[in-house]
Parts: structure tokens; sequence; C-alpha cells
């Protein structure tokens, strides 16, 4: 009986094989209209094996999603890769497994995958084939596999979870690949092209920083809690904020018409306030010794006011480590340091922005390192009014930021420890209206008590003294 189960996994895979050889190791392109904040926009993506990248474009601006079959990353406008914090990474894994035709492949078993007969199944009209497929580090399928054409007609979760579909093959080139994916009955994936790619896929790799020298110092402003510096952008010399709560990099509309740019696309910011605004191409970026390409910019028409026309953010911080040293008031580009395991202090990312794990008064909280916020701890609104306990206000001041003004209610906790370090009592506020990343922001008012070391690429934050700079 064993025997005759093997052989009729065999015959199914191989007639799987026959249909559609090796399009597990092929680079597949696909495009698809979609809506965007209501705006209608192109999705495009591009998978190969258990690896894809889906950009969204509203013109030339494309944020998106790339998966490089272990890690879940979102990407930027300018395509920067940060890993993002949802843990669904086993069962993404899974889905590009079904999805790839990976389970097909000769080698499967031997990078430590696995493909059981679940024999015949009932589905939709169809007398399928099931088969459970698990593969390293994936969540357990069910794949149901149609006799009559040898192509998957659906998949789900052993033991429940969504139920896909494969609708509406077409022949493209060698292969035959479905142009319509649904979940859970409603369609999320209507493909208009589809097309075979001889280039393999490479991953989304970001602004690259060419250094004249390495390590490279640019000299702050002395006189600026926020760090604050001069670049050059376009032959044009302007004063630049380094803000780690800024997603990418953007421009004042004033830099935007002094350059005369036209516009590439739109784009949604959110701070106090939210709204759309538009998107330019420029460069290149001089900051120091060290010198970026062209670039996509939001374009802010708030931020002139504040003394700065460029805020750069995650599409530099996260192109070389840096240290922001607050004492000697500079940032040392491209300080390679060893990470030491008694200080470091794990980063993750929300929304590209580096976020940390923090107690404070012993409340267990997550807080967005912020360099361009001036506050010590700046709660969200919604965090404070669930824990309002943590500190009483003792006096409110205004507060100005992207998209509008505030108040700030201002009070203080005994202690707040942050890997670690340990703490006395430090200021701390909640601002009206702030949804803010993760719980809040810690801001400069803390992080000016030392050099900060940021390594996005390994994901860790160092807090030294000074003097080691």
């Amino acid at each position: 009986m064993k025997f005759a189960v093997a052989l009729a996994l065999f015959s199914v895979l191989a007639h799987m094989r026959q249909v559609n050889g090796n399009v597990y190791a092929m680079h597949i392109a696909s495009t698809a209209a979609v809506t965007v904040d209501g705006q209608a926009a192109t999705q495009q993506t591009d998978t190969q094996g258990l690896r894809f990248l889906l950009r969204q474009c509203s013109g030339a601006v494309c944020p998106g999603t790339y998966f490089d079959g272990e890690r879940l990353y979102g990407v930027t406008i300018n395509s920067t890769a940060l890993p993002r914090p949802e843990p669904s990474d086993a069962y993404m894994r899974a889905l590009r497994i079904v999805g790839a035709l990976d389970f097909i492949a000769p080698d499967f078993a031997q990078r430590g995958g696995r493909v059981l007969d679940g024999g015949k199944v009932a589905l939709a009209g169809c007398t399928c084939r099931r088969l459970f497929v698990s593969g390293t580090d994936a969540a357990p399928m069910e794949v149901y596999v149609d006799p009559r054409t040898w192509l998957v007609s659906g998949a789900r979760g052993i033991g429940g979870g969504a139920a896909y579909a494969m609708r509406d093959y077409r022949r493209v080139g060698a292969y035959v690949l479905p142009f319509r994916i649904e979940r859970n009955g409603e369609t999320i994936e209507q493909y208009t092209t589809r097309n075979v790619v001889a280039s393999p896929l490479q991953p989304p790799q970001g602004l690259i920083a060419q250094f004249a020298s390495k390590p490279s110092t640019v000299a702050l402003d002395p006189a600026g809690t926020t760090p604050d510096a001069m670049c050059t952008l376009g032959g044009i010399s302007v004063r630049c904020l380094f803000d780690t709560g800024n997603s990418g990099v953007a421009m004042s509309l004033e830099l935007a018409e002094q350059l005369n740019l036209n516009p590439v696309g739109v784009f949604n910011v959110r701070g106090l306030g939210s709204y759309a605004t538009e998107v330019v191409r420029a460069g290149p970026l001089q900051i120091g010794g060290v010198r970026f390409g062209d670039a996509e910019y939001v374009v802010l028409s708030d931020i002139h006011r504040y003394g700065y026309d460029l805020v750069l953010g995650a599409d530099v911080f996260a192109a070389a480590p840096m240290t922001i040293d607050y004492a000697h008031h500079s940032i040392v580009f491209g300080v390679d340091r060893p990470a030491d395991p008694a200080k470091s202090i794990a980063l993750t990312f929300d929304n590209f922005v580096p976020v940390v794990d923090v107690f404070l008064a012993g409340q267990p909280a997550q807080l967005a390192v912020d360099t361009g916020d001036q506050s010590t701890v700046n709660l969200a609104d919604d965090f404070y009014s669930r824990h309002s306990t943590l500190f009483k206000p003792t006096h409110v001041q205004s507060v100005g930021g992207i998209g509008g003004d505030s108040v700030e209610l201002m009070g203080t906790i005994p202690s707040m420890q942050i890997g670690p370090l340990i703490t006395g009592p430090q200021n701390i506020g909640t601002t009206r209206t702030l949804k803010g990343t993760a719980n809040g922001h810690l801001g400069a008012g803390f992080l000016s008590k030392f050099a900060v070391l940021l390594d996005y690429v390994r994901e860790r934050m160092e807090l030294l003294p000074s003097t080691k700079i």
C-alpha cells in the first residue's frame, strides 16, 4: 500500500513538472491595476522562487514590500529595504512555496521540504488530488491539484485559515500561470500582464553612500537640540535635519521651487496631522565627504519655518552606520564598530522608523527613536489615554510638526530603562493628536545625553559616552 501511495504521489509531481517545468526557478514579472488611497495605481510584482518584490506605483513613486525567502521587508520609494515587524514570515514562506511551485522542484526534499499524498477531495466541481506540503521554517499547507490540467486549483493552511484559489490560467512562454488569485472567495490579485524575465530578480538596494574617505565627519549646528548640518543638493547649500523619525528623505516646498523641480508622483505624509503632497526627483546630495546620487524627495510645505529645507531619514541612515555625537556636535558616517552585547540595543522597524523596547517606570512600551523630536519621551495620545497613571501633567507647552500644531502635556517619571541602561527621573509628555509610531517617541532631549550609534543593517543601537567618539 505504501508503495502504491508513493507511486501515485510521484505521478502527480511528474505530471506537474511536465506542465510547468522549472517555473519555480524563473523570474516572473507581473502587473495589475489597483487603487491606493482612492487613486488609480499600478502594482508591479516580481517573483523568483520564494522571493518576491511587490511595488504599488503612482507615477514614478513605488513603495512596496520585499520577501527574501526568509524575512519580509518594507521598501521605501527609494528602494531602501528594512525588516517589517509582522511575525508572518513562516506563513509567507509557505505561500511562496505553493505560489512558486517550489514543492515540485527535484531538490525540494533535500532542502528540508516534504510532500505527502492526501488522496482525493472534492473542491469547487473538481475531484482534486490533495497534497500536504511543508518546508523548513514554513507553515504546513494543503494544496489541491486538478488532475485534468495538473495545475494548482487552491491551497489553505492545514487545520484551517484562509483559503486561496488560483484561477484564469494562461500560457506565458513555456509555462501556464494563473492570472487571478482569490482569498476566501475575494479576488486579491488580477494580473493584466505576466512575463518571463531572462535576468535574475535583484533585491532592492536603496541609496548608495559614496565616501571620499572613511569614516567621514560632518559638523552639526552647536545651537540645535536636534541634529542639523549644512548639506548640498543639486549644487545649492541648505540646512539639513537628520531625522530618524522620517521614513525616507524630504525637502521643503521652497527648495523644490528654487530647484524648479517637476513632480513625479504623490505621497501621503503623516505627523501631527496629515496631507497629500508631491514627490520630486533631485540630486546629487553631498553631506560632508559622503555623496548620494539622485533620489525621490517628498515635498513638505511646513518645514522651512523651522530653519531647514532637507529632512534626511531612513534612506540615508540605512546606507551606512553612523554615530550622532551630540557633545562634540558632529555626525560620523561609516563607523563600523563591532557589536558589544553588553551595550547593544535591538532595533525593530515600524514604517521604516527604528523602534526600541523600554520600561517607563516599570511599564513596558515601544518607542520610536526620533532624533527630529526635541522631547525626551513623547507618548502617543492613545497610549497615554490607556496608561494615564504613568505621570501626572504639571504644565502644558505648544508644539509644532509635520501637518499641524498641537499641545504637549508635560510631567516626569521616576525611572526609565532602555536596554542595559537604567536612568533616574526623566521628563515625559504626551502630545494631543499625535498618533505616532509605536507607543510614542524617544527624542533628542534624551538621546542628546549620549553619542548614539545607529546601525540599521545590523538592527542595533548603542548609547555611548561621547568621549569614546
